[in-house]
């Protein structure tokens, strides 16, 4: 799910443009204009990313030195994985380069180290590095509602869901309009067995914008747990539409089909996310879950170590979804969290 993640990570392209101050010296206002273009573009999807990428590099060929430019430019990168775009060993050399870059323009930005500490921990699942890089970003920018929220996912996955809800709600006090944090904090709730109180929160969210995606996504994955299935499954329809049908919310739903018995449908999604995989990267993780689904769990587990292998599956939580309950005493689950270095995590 999500990233779900992550799924704070496009919001954190326009929180940055947003807050983050010029670098060095005084920027091109050329540049400055287009980083701020770029940000607005990377906050509505899929398509806009890769229109906000495209303003991160024309403004660094007009001012190289133009720290935000880099920092949006690693954080749209780490955000094409999430979207399934790219394969991660791809996009983290970029990610690597251009917050490396962004940090010798600008020591004390917080955004590159937000950005770095996200791939260190969803990509190279290395946790502890994260957890330091993820601290030195709220240390340099106590006022970005992003570093707070991203940290929070941090927490999320490793089951801190005490701490996670705080720096949510931090996140929100930062940035009142900003719905993600909110809805996560229902995430906490979900995966600690909760349903009914992340409903809550994900209906708090949507009372503020009615066709808030992500927030319709997760609360028809809480109807499921819940097992009404109906619901749920009209919710993830609904929120697919809204989010552009990106790997995690297709899995999702293919997902609930199955659990509610609506095979044949579930049958062809997955054959199609297999054909997706024929010509072109497609992750492996939602094909996956489409199986877990269908109680095919022999081909599920090849899959999701397929994802692991892409260093993709980490993105969504599989420490702590319930979607991946119904393998997590198998050994090579077990082992696939274990490569994730998230074993100790995992109940």
């Amino acid at each position: 799910m999500e990233a779900v993640a992550i799924i704070a990570l496009a919001a954190g392209v326009w929180w940055l443009n947003r807050s983050a101050p010029p670098s060095a010296g005084s920027p091109h206002p050329e540049a400055v204009r287009l980083v701020t273009l770029a940000g607005f573009a990377g906050n509505a999807g899929r398509t806009q990313i890769e229109t906000g990428i495209r303003y991160y590099q024309d403004a660094i060929r007009i001012d190289p030195r133009y720290a935000p430019a880099w920092t949006g430019l690693a954080n749209a990168h780490l955000v094409r994985i999430w979207f399934g775009e790219v394969r991660s060993a791809d996009a983290l050399m970029q990610v690597q380069k251009e917050t490396a870059e962004a940090m010798r323009l600008d020591p004390t930005s917080g955004g590159p180290w937000r950005v770095r500490a996200a791939a260190s921990h969803f990509v190279e699942w290395d946790h502890a590095r994260a957890e330091t890089e993820f601290r030195k970003a709220m240390e340099f920018a106590p006022n970005e509602a992003v570093g707070f929220s991203w940290y929070a996912d941090y927490l999320l996955d490793l089951r801190r869901f005490d701490e996670a809800r705080v720096y949510y709600r931090r996140a929100h006090e930062l940035a009142p309009r900003w719905l993600e944090p909110i809805a996560f904090v229902g995430n906490t709730h979900l995966f600690a067995g909760n349903p009914d109180l992340a409903i809550a929160e994900y209906e708090r969210a949507l009372e503020s914008e009615p066709n808030f995606g992500l927030g319709i996504h997760f609360l028809g994955r809480a109807y499921i747990v819940k097992g009404e299935y109906d619901r749920g499954i009209a919710h993830l329809r609904k929120s697919n539409e809204l989010l552009g049908e990106i790997p995690f919310s297709l899995g999702d739903l293919g997902n609930a089909l199955a659990i509610a018995g609506q095979r044949d449908e579930a049958e062809a999604l997955r054959a199609d996310l297999i054909a997706r995989r024929t010509n072109a990267y497609y992750p492996a993780f939602p094909i996956g879950l489409i199986e877990l689904g269908l109680g095919n769990l022999e081909s599920a587990l090849d899959w999701l170590e397929r994802a692991v292998e892409e260093r993709s599956l980490s993105f969504y939580f599989p420490s702590v979804d319930p979607s991946y309950d119904v393998v997590r005493a198998h050994p090579r689950f077990k082992n696939a969290l274990k490569l994730m270095n998230l074993d100790a995590v995992s109940h």
